[in-house]
């Protein structure tokens, strides 16, 4: 049974690795960017409901 929640072994190919982990970095980027646009969204319709811009962020904070 293949353990789901181990990582890789590291590479042994330092260019392999490096390769990798600026993937795995961009990826991260997207994915943060993404999060980000869909909080912003969440703020705004908020704020467009009546919510003030504080009651609107404590909400969105606790998602």
């Amino acid at each position: 049974m293949k353990d789901l929640n181990r990582s890789q072994p590291p590479k042994a190919d330092l260019g392999e690795g490096a390769r990798d982990l600026a993937r795995v970095w961009s990826e991260m980027a997207k994915v943060a960017a993404d999060i980000a646009h869909s909080r912003r969204t969440l703020f705004l319709a908020y704020v467009a409901e009546g919510f003030s811009d504080a009651q609107a962020m404590e909400l969105v904070k606790s998602i």
